[in-house]
């Protein structure tokens, strides 16, 4: 069987030819018209007022499905209101195309010229576009003697100031019609001006008129602190809000600026005496001791410390002064500081509670306490004084003693002001010369002459009851080596075999009193002792009860060392004495 073969005309042939060349040239145009093809950008309108918006379209052959697109170079000039993305595809002779359209809605920040930067979406970039927005016409009808719908006051009340010092901002924000979408601008700004601010209390709203004009009226208060000296302004504020109307669905935005204010800080005057500048309207210091108070041995009290400071905050408070003497305890809580935020600004509280605890007979001075303050109302420097304080210990029968020593307490020092009994001669000889003469009723004693016995007699025993009144006799007769007797012959005020009572007072009144009956001192006693006394107190005196608990095991476990530790160290009883050690 013969196949047959066709053979292709030359005619044939150029027709397939043409049909490739055709088909090759549709390609390149569909690839160059791919490649040609950039995002398009569009305006609604290229001029407008600067409280009315704008659309901005951008359109190219982009996927609307997980698109990331970055629109914050528009955030320099323009508000970005909001963006809605819409696609329209097509299928046609075989032919499939796609072009998506997104909608940015735009609201100028400032008047002037102001471009739309370009755009890239996909790597297709848009075009600048160029607009022109004029100032805001706040009116609502063309009538001039009309009030604005909106308007804004800022008052500040101490502009020409001193560095730290307490100032008061108070903005109103007015509006005669319904408003959405309010924002008031500028206080970011005073913090980047390196100004402290802080926020008094809630906004305030009321009704206020202007020009027959019923207003809504909202108040804000801030209050505001200068760290470095000299001379600026504050920033401008913006009140803005968004009026609807039937033109646009976004409404139009209304504004109103406030007017600038200078302000002049001064920094701390050369002629200020403290270190601690405390610059505020007003500073007072008070406590609640009167200014001789009695205690027995053993008794306590509490000192409360009050300092407030008008117009700054409490931790420009310093210390109060530390009190260190040798015939009270005094125990400290940690101070309490509190901020209070009134209208009329910040009042700084510092709250110190001392503990006294008296432990020995005798007077104890609480010098006055001086605080330096600057009065920024006057601008004159003042000192807040709180008056001396007198602590007197009375003694076991209820009375000072004749030679007890009186104290004045100050930081880190006790003074002792009171001079032992004839501590110089000349006292003591124009003692003997004063007695001599009240004796023979003549003059002074001959030195060449010899003393009669019977003077000798008398004047020994007036210096006899004077040495027993002033103690010597004890201390010496403690002095003196003991004689051995027996251990049981102490005599103590508590039999350690007993609990200790409930009240920190009376258990601190026995403990005192043994360690004055075996001549110890409270630094003798172990520090676990010490530390259980120690917690024990701040139950009685602190300011919290339950961090410190101190329960019924924890007083056992004290009743038995100190049992222990007075077995330890008992000796014969010497009998009690006027001097504690």
């Amino acid at each position: 069987m013969k196949t047959l073969k066709l053979k292709k005309t030359p005619q044939q042939t150029a027709s397939v030819f043409h049909r490739a060349v055709l088909l090759m040239a549709s390609l390149c145009l569909l690839m160059l018209s791919s490649l040609a093809s950039a995002l398009e950008a569009r305006v609604d309108r290229t001029t407008l007022p600067l409280n009315e918006t704008l659309q901005l379209e951008l359109s190219g052959s982009f996927s609307a499905f997980n698109l990331s697109i970055d629109l914050s170079p528009l955030e320099k000039d323009f508000r970005v209101l909001d963006n809605r993305r819409s696609t329209n595809m097509q299928y046609i002779n075989g032919s499939f195309t796609a072009q998506t359209t997104l909608t940015v809605t735009l609201e100028p920040k400032r008047a002037g010229i102001l471009t739309i930067p370009s755009i890239s979406i996909e790597g297709e970039s848009s075009k600048a576009i160029e607009l022109k927005v004029t100032k805001a016409n706040n009116s609502i009808s063309a009538d001039p003697n009309q009030a604005s719908p909106v308007d804004i006051e800022v008052t500040l009340d101490n502009p020409d100031t001193w560095v730290q010092a307490q100032m008061l901002l108070k903005i109103k924000l007015f509006q005669s019609v319904e408003l959405y979408n309010l924002e008031l601008l500028g206080v970011k700004e005073l913090q980047q001006m390196g100004l402290t601010v802080e926020k008094i209390g809630e906004n305030k709203t009321y009704q206020a008129k202007r020009k027959n004009v019923t207003y809504h009226v909202t108040e804000l208060n801030y209050v505001l602190f200068a760290d470095t000296p000299g001379t600026f302004k504050l920033p401008e504020f913006i009140f803005e809000g968004q009026m609807p109307t039937r033109a646009s669905r976004y409404g139009k935005r209304l504004e109103a600026r406030s007017e600038a204010i200078t302000v002049t800080v001064k920094d701390v005057p050369k002629d200020y005496p403290s270190a601690t500048w405390i610059p505020a309207r007003d500073l007072q210091i008070s406590d609640d001791l009167a200014d001789t108070v009695e205690l027995e041995l053993g008794d306590s009290l509490n000192r409360n410390l009050v300092v407030s400071v008008y117009g700054q905050e409490a931790a420009v408070i310093p210390n109060m002064p530390e009190i260190d003497s040798d015939i009270i305890s005094v125990y400290t809580d940690a101070p309490e500081l509190n901020d209070q935020i009134s209208p009329e600004g910040v009042t700084g509280v510092r709250m110190d509670n001392i503990a006294l605890i008296s432990k020995k007979p005798g007077q104890l001075v609480l010098p006055e306490i001086q605080v330096p303050w600057f009065n920024t109302t006057t601008g004159k420097t003042e000192v807040a004084t709180l008056p001396a304080r007198t602590i007197k210990i009375l003694g076991a029968n209820g009375q000072l003693p004749d030679t007890t020593s009186s104290t004045s307490a100050a930081p880190q020092v006790a003074i002792d002001q009171t001079p032992p009994p004839f501590a110089n001669q000349s006292a003591s000889d124009e003692f003997n010369n004063q007695s001599s003469e009240s004796m023979t009723g003549s003059s002074p004693i001959d030195t060449k002459e010899s003393i009669p016995t019977w003077f000798l007699l008398i004047f020994g025993l007036v210096c006899g009851i004077v040495v027993l009144q002033t103690g010597v006799i004890w201390r010496l007769y403690q002095r003196t080596p003991n004689i051995e007797e027996d251990e049981h012959q102490v005599i103590a005020s508590q039999n350690w075999d007993e609990a200790l009572p409930e009240d920190f007072v009376s258990s601190f009144r026995l403990i005192q009193k043994a360690l004055q009956d075996h001549q110890l001192s409270r630094e003798s006693l172990p520090e676990a002792i010490q530390s259980l006394i120690d917690r024990f107190r701040a139950t009685h005196y602190g300011s919290s009860k339950s961090d410190a608990s101190f329960t019924a095991n924890d007083r056992e476990e004290l009743r038995q060392q100190l049992k222990q530790f007075f077995d330890k160290h008992s000796q014969p009883n010497q009998g009690p004495t006027l001097y504690p050690q």
